[in-house]
């Protein structure tokens, strides 16, 4: 299948293809299989201009594939990256992209879930996991045997709203890796070290038909066998006793119940007693209760100073002890020092995209397969930039109006609360104004009076 021109950026002397959509869905082909009713459509994100592959609908499966128009090799170095905007978050769902394993026979409309591909990266997130995704398929140099080899504690997913680009680097001259996000190292180390399971079997496991011996004694601490319970130690003690200091408070009311007939219930105008049965009341709290208490009163318990409970005997270390029990190792049939895995994990055939999703609103956009760094930061550099740009500047005018806002609502209600104040202030002042006016025309009738 030939690609259009306009899809290929990146043709230099390095392997290298950098997918974008902007000319529509050229070159990518949805999956026949009926299990992925999802169509991806091209559109593009509110607030920006560029053309992207969107997820129209949540709770589907996807399905879509583009063949590269030659193998891209591992060997070389392989450098994968891709925009990931996620409109309307990652709730559930992957948002990965696999980069299909080159065997001859891949068909782009063929695509399933068991395809075989040579890098599956990107983020996914449900429940407990939120991981960026970095899994190679390593075939043993020596059994043949495909295996997955994920990363061990991968980055998290970037779910703010914004465009965000995501970048693997695998190196085949120092057999290391670096996953980027936005450019920036999130995750790097060695190939050797940090997949599980590791790329380089072990030398030895445990020999699956060792068993332990029936005489094996693994319990590390056992109880005493000569220790014997105190002749002073009562298991019959209760835990708690009558507490013989306290008293009955002094208003309690023994005659009272401590729930009476609600007096302001009545009667249902459609109880009918021969269906219901006879009407009585809701029970509501004695209110006589609620100053001291009702009732018989009870002495309340305490502790019991003389309970020990039943007597066990002490703990000491087993004489008999031997350790954990563990099978013995044998060397590991399946172990080989692979210098060169990136040898082993398969060229690239295509970029694919299958996923489930329980949101909508993911665009992808600009990816890239490349032996390249330098040619990935260049197109972080073109292509997503200015997206970064756009979104930075939206979210700064944002927060500026969000912050203008709260400054004029603090405004308002700082004017209110003032308005409010000299209001009362100036009712006090006529109502002392009024109050002396009062008083004084007492004390001039009171001095007339006395004249």
């Amino acid at each position: 299948m030939r690609l259009p021109l306009a899809l290929l950026m990146l043709a230099v002397a390095a392997q290298a293809v950098h997918l974008d959509f902007s000319k529509g869905m050229a070159g990518w082909v949805h999956s026949s299989d009926s299990k992925y009713s999802g169509k991806f459509e091209i559109a593009s994100p509110e607030g920006l201009s560029q053309k992207a592959l969107k997820v129209p609908e949540k709770a589907k499966h996807y399905g879509i594939s583009s063949l590269l128009p030659e193998p891209v090799d591992p060997a070389k170095d392989l450098v994968l990256q891709f925009d990931l905007k996620l409109g309307s978050g990652l709730t559930c769902g992957g948002a990965y992209l696999k980069f299909v394993t080159a065997d001859g026979s891949f068909k782009p409309e063929g695509l399933k879930d068991d395809t075989p591909y040579t890098v599956m990266f990107g983020p996914d997130k449900c429940g407990d996991t939120n991981k960026v995704h970095l899994i190679l398929r390593h075939k043993s140099p020596k059994t043949g045997k495909v295996e997955e080899k994920h990363l061990a504690s991968p980055p998290f997913v970037e779910t703010d709203g914004k465009t965000h680009v995501y970048t693997a680097i695998l190196r085949a001259s120092n057999n290391s890796y670096a996953v980027l996000i936005d450019g920036e190292e999130k995750k790097a180390g060695s190939l050797f070290e940090d997949f599980e399971p590791a790329i380089n079997p072990p030398e030895t496991i445990p020999d699956p038909e060792d068993k332990k011996p029936s005489d094996w004694v693994d319990e590390a601490r056992i109880p005493d066998p000569d220790a014997k319970k105190p002749d002073d130690w009562d298991e019959d003690a209760p835990k708690t006793i009558p507490d013989e200091e306290a008293k009955k408070p002094e208003g309690w009311l023994d005659e009272e119940p401590a729930e009476i007939d609600d007096p302001e219930a009545t009667k249902p105008e459609d109880w009918d007693d021969e269906e219901d049965g006879e009407w009585e009341a809701p029970k509501i709290p004695n209110p006589k209760c609620k100053e001291v208490g009702c009732g018989e009163w009870k002495r309340p318990t305490k502790p019991n100073p003389a309970y020990k409970g039943k007597w066990t005997a002490p703990y000491i270390d087993n004489p008999a002890y031997k350790g954990e029990w563990k099978p013995r190792e044998i060397p590991n049939p399946d172990h080989v020092k692979d210098p060169a895995p990136l040898t082993n994990i398969g060229k690239v055939a295509a970029a694919a995209i299958e996923i489930w999703t329980m949101d909508d609103n993911y665009f992808f956009d600009n990816v890239v397969v490349s032996n390249s760094e330098a040619e990935a930061a260049e197109v972080r550099e073109k292509s997503w930039k200015p997206k970064k740009e756009v979104e930075d500047a939206k979210e700064a005018e944002q927060r500026a109006k969000e912050e203008a806002e709260a400054k004029k609502k603090a405004e308002e209600e700082q004017a209110k609360e003032e308005k409010e104040a000299a209001e009362e202030f100036e009712k006090e002042a006529k109502e002392a104004a009024a109050k002396a006016k009062e008083e004084d025309k007492e004390t001039e009738e009171e001095n007339k009076a006395e004249l």
